[in-house]
C-alpha cells in the first residue's frame, strides 16, 4: 500500500478538553466572550449546533483549566445549562496535509480506529486536520499512522512550544 505524504505535523501536549452539551447559541457567546476577558486561549475549538442546542469542544491549556470551568460553571448555573466535562491530559496533533482531500481524515481515523484508538475530537480544513487524543495514547497513534503515512524521520511530531499570551489591554475599534 502506498504511503500518504503529508507536508508537516505537530502536537501540542498538557491540555484539557472540556466538552459541553446543548447550550444556546447565547450561552456559547457569552462564554467565549467571557474567556476571551479572562486572556484564556483556546487552541482548538469545535462546534455543532443542533435542535437541542450547540455542542462545543474546546481545549486549553491545564493552567487555565480551573479559571475557564469557573466561568463556565457560573454561566451554566446561572442559566441552568449543564455543567462542561472535562478530561485531562489531552494532546491535539496536527497534520498538514498534501492537497489530499478527504482522504487525509478518513484515512487517519481508519488508522486509528484500527489500532483502538478513538479521537476525542477531529477538525479539518483545507489547510490541516486536528485530533484531540488523551495524551497517553501518543505513541501508539504515532505507530498507528505511520503505517499509512509518510512521516518525518524520528518518530514523534515535534512539539509545539510557542504558546500566544493575549495583552492585558483592548485593542481600540
Amino acid at each position: 500500500m502506498t504511503h500518504l505524504r503529508i507536508t508537516g505535523w505537530k502536537h501540542r501536549r498538557d491540555l484539557s478538553l472540556l466538552a459541553f452539551k446543548d447550550w444556546p447559541w447565547s450561552g456559547v457567546n457569552s462564554l467565549l466572550r467571557a474567556l476571551a476577558q479572562a486572556h484564556i486561549n483556546l487552541p482548538f475549538l469545535l462546534m455543532q449546533g443542533g435542535g437541542g442546542g450547540v455542542r462545543i469542544r474546546l481545549c486549553l491549556e491545564r493552567g487555565q483549566r480551573l479559571r475557564a470551568e469557573a466561568l463556565a460553571g457560573d454561566l451554566a448555573k446561572e442559566e441552568g445549562w449543564p455543567v462542561p466535562q472535562v478530561t485531562e491530559p489531552v494532546i491535539a496533533l496536527t497534520f498538514y496535509p498534501l492537497a489530499g482531500g478527504m482522504t487525509l481524515p478518513a484515512e487517519a481515523l481508519a488508522c486509528l480506529t484500527g489500532a483502538g484508538l478513538r479521537p476525542l475530537a477531529v477538525g479539518t480544513s483545507l489547510a490541516a486536520m486536528t485530533l484531540i487524543l488523551p495524551e497517553k495514547m501518543l505513541p501508539a497513534a504515532v505507530r498507528a499512522l505511520g503505517r499509512r503515512f509518510d512521516l518525518p524521520p524520528g518518530g514523534l511530531p515535534p512539539e509545539e512550544r510557542v504558546s500566544v499570551v493575549q495583552s492585558p489591554t483592548p485593542r481600540e475599534s
